[in-house]
């Protein structure tokens, strides 16, 4: 029975009606969703922030000295008679067999601490310009290799190390290169001992520095006149700690638990009905696009509607009976858009007769919703 257009109209009526409701009913879901988000939110937050205990900050002093000392062994000649001469003289290369180097660290904090310590000792030549002191040859060797020693619930921590350096042989690789090549030169060797410190685990503090000390040995073929020049470490600094955390209250802590659990489903459930107030593409334009996409090739839009006075109707109820007329008369299926993203006629002309495919909004929402349902 062909259906009239009062009929049409009132059904799409119904159906715009039942949409509004069905989305009026939805966005006052969403608003509720979103009021009871805030309040658990702000709840949980309140009380999971009441259930911990926050302790200030705290300033810890630390002292770091190093006391550097050295002796000079002689080669034998005629003048000296002691095997070795102390620091702060003066010392003729040419005589001089080793440097015997003594390092000596100590650390010192006001409250016992847990401090993992690592050092290690290396020499650096360095040959230079006398005129502007630009480097022409710089090479570092490694003495010690890296040592590690934890201070562990204490307050002190002392390192010793002692390095033998063979002066001959460093004074004798400057001296080839200042003669090799010519040059006006200024050499020395820097022998220096690293000490790197890192707080230990559940220590309430952060610290990850290096303490430095060096002694400068000059190096010369005219091997008069040499003084050992040293650097050591005297200094005071702060350990800034860390802000205890501790647990004041596990029922507020599982409480508070309990309310950002609840504030997440609600936040979920919002997004849900947030998502359905979103405008999306209709049931129609779903099927009507995935139609012209698929069979683009075989459809010729039209933009004006033949008469189709003087010509015999034949109903299609499907698509595929049409792509099967198709097949059988090889002619093209033509496509009219009656009311943009609410009706539309796909058909065949074939002399007199028209096969015609009718796809109303309207219909494919009804049949939609007895799916549903």
């Amino acid at each position: 029975m062909k259906r009239t257009n009062t009929q049409k109209n009132n059904k799409t009526v119904s159906a715009n009606d039942k949409k509004v409701k069905r989305r009026a009913v939805i966005f006052n879901r969403l608003i509720f969703d979103i009021i009871v988000f805030l309040i658990f939110i702000v709840f949980g937050t309140i009380l999971l922030n009441n259930s911990f205990k926050f302790n200030s900050e705290k300033i810890t002093k630390y002292n770091e000295k190093s006391n550097l000392d050295y002796k000079v062994y002689l080669l034998k000649n005629d003048f000296y008679e002691q095997s070795y001469l102390g620091k702060d003289m003066l010392y003729v290369a040419s005589l001089i067999d080793n440097v015997t180097i003594d390092f000596d660290y100590a650390f010192q904090s006001e409250n016992n601490e847990n401090i993992n310590f690592t050092y290690s000792i290396a020499a650096t030549l360095s040959i230079s310009n006398t005129l502007n002191t630009k480097s022409y040859f710089v090479k570092t060797y490694k003495l010690l290799d890296d040592k590690k020693i934890s201070m562990v619930d204490a307050s002190v921590q002392n390192i010793h190390e002692q390095i033998k350096i063979d002066y001959q042989h460093y004074n004798m690789l400057a001296n080839s290169f200042k003669n090799q090549y010519g040059l006006d030169t200024e050499s020395k060797l820097t022998v220096y001992m690293i000490v790197n410190k890192k707080n230990g685990e559940d220590t309430n503090f952060v610290m990850d520095n290096d303490s430095i000390m060096n002694i400068a040995i000059p190096l010369s073929e005219r091997a008069v006149d040499i003084s050992l020049d040293y650097k050591e470490i005297n200094e005071t600094r702060n350990i800034v700690e860390k802000q205890n955390i501790a647990l004041r209250s596990i029922i507020m802590f599982g409480i508070s638990i309990i309310f950002i659990i609840l504030a997440l489903i609600m936040m979920i459930k919002a997004m849900r009905n947030f998502n359905k107030l979103l405008k999306k593409k209709s049931v129609y334009d779903k099927y009507v696009g995935k139609i012209l996409k698929e069979y683009d090739r075989l459809i010729a839009e039209s933009t004006t509607l033949m008469s189709f006075d003087d010509k015999e109707i034949i109903k299609i109820n499907k698509f595929t009976e049409l792509l099967d007329i198709h097949d059988n008369l090889q002619k093209p299926i033509m496509y009219y858009s009656v009311i943009e993203h609410e009706s539309c006629y796909f058909y065949i002309n074939n002399d007199n007769v028209i096969y015609i495919l009718a796809i109303e909004k309207a219909d494919l929402e009804e049949q939609n919703n007895e799916k549903q349902i």
